[in-house]
């Protein structure tokens, strides 16, 4: 018996539509008249919300990129850093010693955020719900109708936190027929999914969906007991639409998430202690180390790349632990790991006043919960947590009009976010007796224990309120005038309590303290606006020029001393001021030779002003003038801080296209490049940090055929990430450039056409590559003193780089009722 639903004319057309949005911005909902009468050339329609309402793509002035979920499936993405890497000029990497613990968003080269008080430059949406901090199942793609990826700054229509751009992710919403499915996959490494979905009409005006997922995969990195890399996720979704009438919309979203992995797959690649730890210095890391090797009857350590520190086997880590005891022999002690529980509740509900004239409500809860166990140098000698918990209330109000008979397109409303965020987090290591430069200690290079040192709470909560109103004018055919303004406003309440530990000792008026609170309240305020002009050239040519400016909400970044009471540092506790991007950008939106090409050329140059970052700043001095360099407070000689780093101008281009050979074979691609240039930079700071490659493109080749058995689709898919800078300054001892790499994905695919079954036969990185998705070099701080000159000449240094997947090669199988 024939399936009319599941016959494979549909399902490659299905395909094909997808493909289409993927190559070029936007949200692949295209109408089926569109489709019979594009069908010859495999193009459709394709709509997008970007606008906060419904435009065709090719008439929107806006660089956007959309993926579906028939996408996710083609290409092999499986969660939102897969799609970073076929989305240009959107990079989503490991954070510098956190690793995948605390992944940096980055658009544009604007990125930002990290722990409890963090303000990331790149919005993510989930249902139209802002989220501030992500890690874990959250960025998994499961059963998403699109991702909508809006690269330049977004702060008229989205608000605070979007200087580099937006990130919108939509669920699958329940449909009006019954349906479900059930997904198994396997493949190597241990790779277990299962995947289950059901959709029920319940009424006339209510249809619920329910999905339920386990998707576990084992490590690929081996580091004593542990594979790195390993993960697991369990996700739950229920949604429910409820329609009891033409004018009014609702639906309710609750999902929940529990992700489980043991920490990024850090592998060390050179360890550079030249001239030499034993006979030559005494103390800091390398040296305990080379104590604990000699005092276990081993070899000194040698002066580069000990084989016990460096394998050589670039998927097996250093397997060395002394938190257990002063031996190297690997223990359960030093095992990493990072958990995640993400629960959030979404209503969004709509209103037809008018044919003209619609309400919208977006109401939504987060709970994110997420504690992690990293060890910094990845050689066995502390256990650093990363312990994040944040909630979340977002409320949006929405009016769009069409007024004067179609002249004037008005999208105004306005928004209120609340967060309450808050790290508890502490460091354990284990240190020698040794002394730099050359005091053996006592007992001589012996074990000195355990020291709990950086045990703190650092926390805020932050109320944001947004007005904003957008209009795009008509005057006459195919020419269109868009203004708008937002204005925002940010009340944060930072508190910082720092405990008493073996880098700390609070001591006022002569008087023990436990802890030391500093809290401050600031105030943050800003307008942003965009103006916009777009001419239809063509019915086919579009072309658009838009000024717009966004901010980033200022934050606090502070080193709590502990000989001035909680109360005179408050006092003196500034903010750092809002961060502020103005983009001038061009573009050209053009479907060509009926239909057959569609490219998209954006230029633009974005001015960062009072960019927020992390950067090393010497103890001593400066903001850090009242901590000594070398003291229990300031070991290596410097603190992290986030500071302002003065102004950046970034120039770049991106491309996306497409070609459509037939309705069976399209070819798609996207490219982007950007160049930043730092103007009156800080001293010690040449790069932007953090960074993002450049130049990035992909290319992607999909073949559909009807044959005797059903819908045959074949799909590969190639993505070449360029050179990435890992740290704010150039040739020093922690600089490092990131070498480029490309991935090749395939896919086959079989929709059976008598039988209700989809077979998928997948491979992604068919070619094996051997590659770093991240690096981080630690210089002489931690290896000597730090100075460069007498014994720390010349500075010694450790590379660590977070290893990428090797090839994956698996098959699924889909039932679908």
């Amino acid at each position: 018996m024939k399936r009319g639903f599941w016959s494979g004319r549909k399902v490659a057309l299905s395909l094909s539509c997808a493909v289409m949005a993927i190559a070029v911005p936007g949200q692949a909902q295209q109408s089926t008249e569109d489709e019979e009468t594009r069908d010859a050339r495999g193009m459709g329609t394709i709509v997008v919300t970007a606008e906060r309402r419904a435009t065709n793509l090719q008439e929107t002035p806006l660089s956007i990129i959309a993926i579906t979920n028939e996408m996710v499936e083609a290409k092999g993405i499986e969660d939102l850093q897969d799609m970073a890497r076929f989305t240009p000029n959107l990079s989503i990497t490991p954070a510098r010693g956190a690793g995948n613990n605390n992944a940096s968003f980055v658009i544009r080269g604007i990125a930002g955020g990290g722990g409890s008080t963090g303000e990331r430059g790149v919005g993510l949406y989930i249902d139209g719900i802002y989220m501030p901090r992500t890690s874990g199942a959250v960025l998994r793609m499961l059963d998403i109708e699109r991702v909508e990826v809006l690269r330049g700054p977004q702060g008229t229509l989205f608000g605070r936190n979007s200087t580099g751009g937006a990130i919108r992710v939509f669920s699958q919403q329940p449909t009006d027929d019954f349906e479900g499915y059930g997904k198994l996959t396997l493949g190597t490494m241990g790779r277990f999914d299962l995947v289950g979905m059901l959709n029920v009409p319940v009424s006339d005006t209510l249809s619920v969906r329910m999905q339920g997922a386990y998707l576990s995969q084992d490590g690929f990195v081996t580091r004593g007991t542990e594979s790195l890399g390993e993960n697991s996720d369990s996700i739950g979704r229920f949604q429910a639409r409820f329609e009891p009438s033409d004018r009014f919309r609702a639906t309710l979203g609750l999902s929940y998430s529990a992700s489980r992995s043991n920490g990024a797959a850090h592998v060390m690649t050179e360890f550079d202690m030249r001239p030499g730890i034993e006979g030559v210095i005494q103390g800091n890391y390398a040296d305990w180390v080379n104590d604990a090797f000699k005092l276990a009857g081993q070899a000194p350590l040698a002066a580069l790349n000990d084989s016990r520190i460096v394998t050589g086997d670039p998927f097996r880590a250093t397997s060395l632990c002394l938190i257990d005891d002063f031996h190297p022999d690997y223990d359960r002690a030093c095992n990493q790991f990072s958990n995640d529980n993400f629960f959030q509740a979404d209503l969004n509900m709509s209103y037809d006043l008018s044919d003209t004239l619609t309400v919208t409500s977006v109401t939504g809860y987060s709970d994110l919960a997420h504690t992690g166990l990293t060890d910094f140098q990845m050689l066995g000698t502390e256990r650093r947590t990363d312990n994040v918990s944040s909630q979340v209330f977002y409320q949006e109000l929405q009016l769009n009009a069409e007024l004067f008979g179609g002249l004037l397109d008005l999208v105004t409303g306005g928004s209120y976010f609340w967060e309450d965020a808050i790290a508890s987090n502490e460091n354990l290591t284990r240190r020698g007796t040794s002394a730099y430069p050359a005091n053996p200690g006592n007992p001589p290079n012996g074990d000195a224990g355990l020291f709990r040192t950086a045990v703190s709470d650092v926390g805020q909560v932050v109320n944001s309120y947004g007005l904003f109103a957008s209009g795009t004018l008509h005057p006459f055919e195919g020419f269109n005038l868009t203004g708008g303004v937002r204005r925002a406003w940010d009340k944060k309440h930072y508190f910082q309590e720092r405990f008493r530990a073996s880098d700390f000792n609070p001591v006022i008026n002569s008087v023990a303290l436990n802890s030391i609170v500093v809290e401050k309240t600031a105030d943050f305020s800003a307008w942003d606006w965009r103006g916009t002009a777009d001419y239809r050239i063509t019915d086919d040519i579009m072309i658009y020029g838009t000024v717009s400016k966004a901010y980033k909400a200022g934050t606090f970044s502070y080193t709590v001393l502990a000989t001035a009471s909680g109360a005179d540092q408050s006092v003196g506790l500034n903010p750092i001021p809002n961060e502020k991007v103005i983009n001038y950008e061009a573009g050209l939106r053009m479907e060509l030779f009926d239909g057959v090409v569609r490219l998209n050329p954006t230029i633009f140059r974005m001015d960062f002003t009072n960019r927020q970052a992390a950067v090393q700043v010497a103890c001593g001095q400066g903001p850090l003038a009242s901590i000594s360099p070398g003291s229990p407070q300031c070991p290596v000689g410097f603190l992290i801080q986030t500071t302002n780093q003065g102004d950046v101008k970034i120039e770049g281009v991106e491309i996306d296209g497409q070609l459509a050979f037939s309705r069976n074979l399209v070819l798609d691609g996207s490219f982007a490049a950007f160049k930043p240039t730092l103007i009156n930079p800080p001293a010690g700071t040449v790069n932007l940090f953090p960074d993002a490659p450049s130049p990035t493109f992909n290319v992607g080749l999909t073949w559909m055929e009807d044959i005797a058995a059903g819908a045959f689709t074949f799909n590969a898919s190639y993505a070449w990430l360029g050179k990435m800078e890992t740290h704010p300054s150039t040739g020093t001892d922690s600089s490092y450039t990131l070498p480029s790499y490309g991935l090749l994905n395939a896919r086959v695919q079989l929709a059976l056409e008598d039988y209700p079954l989809t077979f998928t036969l997948y491979s992604n990185n068919l070619l094996n590559e051997t590659y770093a998705v991240y690096a981080q070099r630690f210089g002489g701080g931690f290896w000597d003193a730090g100075s460069g000159v007498g014994p720390a000449a010349p500075p010694r240094s450790a590379l660590s780089e977070v290893r990428g997947r090797p090839r994956e090669v698996g098959l699924s199988l889909r039932y679908d009722f």
